[in-house]
């Protein structure tokens, strides 16, 4: 009965031995892809930031530029010293 009791004692160790390293297996697959899903977040964060930087840039000269064409309509224009009548 002694050797019955151990066996069953034994092959419990053994199932949980299994099972804690199928854990351990699964926590570092799982903390792997959180660190692919992290470098990933972060490489389009960065690229997202860039465009935005350039929108903001390419958004301005335009304003810009607009504010200088209609400051051009609306300013005298100086005339030679030559005048037809």
């Amino acid at each position: 009965m002694l050797s019955f009791h151990s066996e069953n004692m034994e092959t419990a160790g053994q199932a949980l031995h299994d099972n804690l390293n199928e854990v351990l297996d699964d926590q570092t697959h799982f903390k792997l892809r959180e660190t692919q899903g992290r470098a990933f977040a972060e490489d389009l964060n960065g690229r997202v930031m860039a465009w935005s930087i350039g929108e903001t840039v390419v958004v301005l000269l335009i304003g810009i530029g607009q504010v200088l064409v209609l400051r051009s309509f609306f300013t005298e224009k100086k005339t030679s010293g030559l005048t037809i009548r």
